[in-house]
């Protein structure tokens, strides 16, 4: 018997129950009300495939574009080489480096103009210094003009002096007063010439003075000529730089203000995108409840009476089948309308489509292809003496079936009358014995689950289930689930012992308070016919057992089946 965690589900959820086709009609012909019954069984499970399928689309295609939208968001980020919040940030700095830059190129564009205007003061000083230099040059004319006249004095003083010391030789004693006087004037006359001389020498430096004075000044001049065009280009060109820094300015701002609407939009994008993925994923996860959920639903549709499309009996059988000329099949299982055939491998077969079987034990058997599953091939018998000649066969599978089925109704009724008991002495609630409030078992690996009504079937269920396994060496395991497949109770043999090192032994590997939810125990729990047979995969010896299956009804409301297997 297979055991699935809740959270598993097919591939296909709903190969997860298996729907067998209808029986030909001329078998058995169907009363209108059940053939509407059919009708709105199967309408309705259509439905609710193509909603599981139109869900996991939608969200697969939800999930595709919320990933899509990532990427090219992460592709417009890789283009842009940054983050948009850090362009935003580079674009501030830009533009405060801009403003300074303008400040700066103002500031230069001041200092030129007040040099200029220094320049105009300089060549305003220029005029003054060139006739500075010409009064300059005009006195050392004059002073030239005055050393001459001393010159021309000092001369004439000296030839007075001249005369006076002749007229002093000449008179002799009475002459020394005119050779002072001639003395005199000759001192008086070399000084004035010594005199003279400075004042010439002063004169001539005064001159030099006064040209190199004009020569400077006019250099000066040339200099303030040749850097007023220098300035006016460098104050131009201040100017020009003040102005492409305020643009630079402007446009950096204009891309800070860009980028920050950027980084917003992509933040609200990357936000759509995550708030796309999780509907996405709420998108998924609600296709992946429905997927459980669907077969459940047609599971217990299918059991119902109005859904059933059994018309016959099934019994599982392994007889070998030769497929016409296509090879060795075998047959799966065996009614009065059909059977359901494992074809030979590599071999396919079509809706429709006719074949010849050989059966061993039953012999030739004409079949049509009515149903294609997981399981196999499923087919009605093509003629009425191809029924008739399985009804040999059927019979002694039935007869050996019946005292299965028989015990397998017998302990569902045991089952039954122990549970009204339980709740005509109160034990147990309606609400607590039919309800669906599983709580995980904490710290269980594989999953466990604790319900309401637990306690008391753990009690009740064991004295009933035991001594059947005791009876029949066949039995491989007998437990009672709900019409959910969960197991408050299973045998003894399958509750492990606990070891001593590892207290969570017991928890990993008893089947106690499991759900045994597979394909063929959803089915069990779920069948409200008579009695049901199927194979079960047996995972201690991976051969399949014989399960006989029959509902449990508590006062007339379904609560589970009884599952017997037996080994084949």
């Amino acid at each position: 018997m297979r055991l699935t965690r809740r959270s598993r589900a097919p591939q296909d959820s709903f190969e997860a129950v298996d729907v067998l086709p209808p029986e030909p009609p001329r078998l058995r012909p169907v009363a209108p009300a059940r053939r509407s019954g059919l009708d709105a069984v199967d309408a309705v499970e259509a439905e609710i495939g193509r909603a599981v399928r139109g869900i996991a689309g939608s969200a697969a295609i939800l999930g595709a574009e919320a990933a899509a939208a990532r990427a090219g968001l992460a592709a417009v980020g890789a283009h842009l080489g940054a983050d948009p919040s850090g362009i935003a940030e580079d674009g501030r700095r830009i533009a405060e480096a801009a403003d300074a830059l303008a400040d700066d190129a103002t500031g230069i564009g001041a200092v030129l103009e007040q040099a200029g205007r220094h320049l105009d003061h300089a060549g305003e000083s220029h005029a003054q210094a060139r006739c500075a230099a010409g009064a300059l040059a005009d006195i050392a004319d004059e002073i030239a003009r005055a050393v001459d006249r001393v010159a021309v004095l000092a001369r004439e003083a000296n030839l007075l002096a001249l005369h006076a010391t002749i007229e002093a030789a000449r008179l002799g004693g009475a002459g020394e007063g005119c050779a002072r006087m001639a003395r005199d004037a000759a001192r008086l006359s070399a000084e004035g010439a010594r005199a003279g001389e400075a004042i010439r020498q002063l004169g001539r430096r005064i001159e030099s003075g006064s040209q190199a004075a004009t020569e400077a000044t006019q250099a000066a001049a040339v200099a303030i000529a040749g850097l007023r065009p220098v300035l006016a280009t460098l104050q131009a060109a201040s100017e020009g730089q003040a102005g492409r820094a305020g643009m630079i300015a402007g446009t950096a701002r204009s891309l800070a203000v860009d980028a920050a609407c950027i980084d917003e939009g992509a933040r609200a994008a990357i936000a759509a995108a995550d708030g796309a993925a999780r509907h996405a994923a709420a998108a998924e996860a609600a296709a992946g409840d429905l997927a459980r959920i669907g077969p459940r639903i047609v599971a217990a549709m299918r059991q119902a009476e109005i859904g059933d499309r059994r018309l016959h009996d099934r019994y599982p059988v392994d007889l070998p089948a030769w497929v016409g000329s296509r090879g060795l099949g075998r047959v799966l299982d065996l009614g009065a309308g059909g059977l359901l055939l494992a074809p030979p491998a590599g071999h396919a077969a079509a809706l429709g489509a006719s074949l010849a079987l050989e059966v061993r034990g039953i012999g030739r058997l004409g079949v049509t292809v009515v149903g294609i599953s997981p399981r196999g091939l499923h087919c009605a018998f093509a003629q009425a003496e191809d029924a008739a000649c399985c009804a040999p066969a059927l019979a002694r599978i039935e007869e050996a079936h019946r005292p299965l089925v028989a015990a397998a109704q017998e302990a569902a009724a045991q089952v039954a009358r122990a549970l009204e008991g339980a709740l005509a002495a109160g034990r147990l609630t309606r609400d607590a014995l039919f309800g669906t409030a599983y709580a995980p078992e904490p710290g269980s690996d594989p999953p466990r689950f604790l319900s309401p009504a637990g306690p008391v079937l753990e009690e009740i269920l064991p004295p009933l289930l035991e001594p059947l396994l005791l009876a029949d060496e066949r039995l491989v395991f007998c437990i009672a689930v709900d019409r959910n497949g969960y197991a408050p109770v299973h045998n003894r043999r399958f509750a492990q012992a606990p070891r001593p090192d590892d207290p969570a032994w017991t928890a990993r590997h008893s089947r106690h308070r499991r759900f045994h939810d597979d394909a063929v125990g959803l089915a069990a729990a779920r069948s409200m016919r008579a009695f049901l047979v199927q194979l079960v995969p047996d995972e201690g010896r991976g051969t399949p057992l014989r399960e006989v299956s029959a509902p449990i009804r508590v006062h007339g409301r379904h609560w589970g089946g009884m599952r017997m297997a037996y080994r084949i």
